[in-house]
């Protein structure tokens, strides 16, 4: 599990990257962004169309984890499911909050990652960056829960100012730095 947040973490980086338009010294690929996706079970497209194929793609992903979804996230209209390794995975967008939500295999919640805005940050969490790093911008904002952490997610946030950008980490009220670029001039 650890080996997943630290992969969708990493995606991260070229995300700041390529949402402010910096260059940093090193760069990821934009690849990294999203995992591998095997198959598209249930997307948009799929909506427009009827019948036996997509009764037998909406098969393919756990009746557990589509209960699980609906019980969780009552209200949430035009997920898309998608098949990955280890299991499956459900998107959607909500209040300018971009979410995915892992299942496993049998259809347990396994971990969620939210994507967003300064704006939409918790303020203890903004109070918490700012109190350091007040002449920053925060351009993004990560939110990791696993089931490791127990409810308490962690925060990866995206920052910058004129000569760096930095990513953060915030858990359980401690902050720390977990990685930093020089933009090049």
């Amino acid at each position: 599990m650890k080996n997943l947040v630290f992969a969708l973490l990493a995606g991260s980086i070229t995300t700041l990257a390529a949402a402010n338009g910096a260059y940093a010294q090193n760069t990821v690929s934009s690849q990294a962004i999203e995992p591998q996706v095997q198959k598209n079970v249930t997307g948009n497209e799929n909506m427009a169309t009827a019948g036996a194929k997509q009764l037998a793609e909406q098969a393919a992903i756990s009746p557990k984890a589509l209960k699980n979804f609906t019980k969780a996230y009552k209200g949430v209209s035009g997920e898309s499911w998608e098949k990955i390794d280890g299991g499956f995975s459900a998107k959607f967008v909500s209040n300018d909050v971009h979410t995915r939500i892992y299942f496993d295999k049998k259809g347990n919640w396994d971990a969620s990652l939210k994507g967003y805005t300064e704006d939409k940050m918790p303020r203890a969490i903004r109070n918490i960056v700012k109190r350091e790093y007040f002449d920053y911008t925060i351009t993004y904002v990560q939110e990791v829960e696993t089931l490791e952490s127990k409810g308490i997610p962690t925060y990866v946030i995206h920052m910058e100012d004129s000569t760096s950008i930095k990513l953060l980490r915030v858990h359980d009220g401690e902050m720390s730095e977990w990685k930093s670029y020089k933009k090049q001039s």
